[in-house]
Formats: C-alpha cells, sequence, structure tokens
C-alpha cells in the first residue's frame, strides 16, 4: 500500500479485508465488552481487574460451549430428524 493510498483510507467506508480472520477479534471484543460492563456493575475496584479477567474468560467459554453445542446439532441431531435423499 503507497502513502496515498493510506492517507485516502476512510474507515468507515473503506472496509478492512479481514474476512478470513473474523474470529481474532472475538478476544478483543470480549475484553472491552467486560471493561466496560465491570466499570458500571464493580462495587469495589480494588477487585476491577480480576473481575474483568473473570468476565472474559466467561464470555469466551460461553461461546465456546455455543460452538460446540451448534456443530452438534447442525451434524447429528438435524440429520436424524430431516434426513437428505440420496
Amino acid at each position: 500500500m503507497s502513502l496515498v493510498q493510506a492517507l485516502a483510507y476512510t474507515p468507515f467506508v473503506d472496509a478492512l479485508s479481514i474476512h478470513e480472520q473474523w474470529y481474532l477479534l472475538i478476544i478483543p471484543m470480549s475484553i472491552l465488552l467486560a471493561i466496560g460492563y465491570k466499570a458500571i456493575r464493580c462495587s469495589n475496584m480494588k477487585k476491577y481487574p480480576r473481575e474483568v479477567f473473570v468476565f472474559t474468560v466467561q464470555i469466551l467459554g460461553g461461546l465456546l460451549l455455543l460452538a460446540i453445542v451448534f456443530t452438534l446439532v447442525v451434524t447429528v441431531v438435524i440429520p436424524m430428524v430431516a434426513p437428505m435423499p440420496s
């Protein structure tokens, strides 16, 4: 990318081409969500970093569990309920 192209980049008009790496954005989005949520809900700021870490792990664990459940539903349950004609 040349300097002129870098200067002409408009973030909300020209989207970045990261379609193959979308899953890498889950971690920073989870961290930022936990930071924002716990900044409002945390009663003691001494516990804030630990609570942000725990909430981030809970978000990522929930997403992982949902991915496993949906994968099982699509690969096991749906073929049993509605088999494809051969």
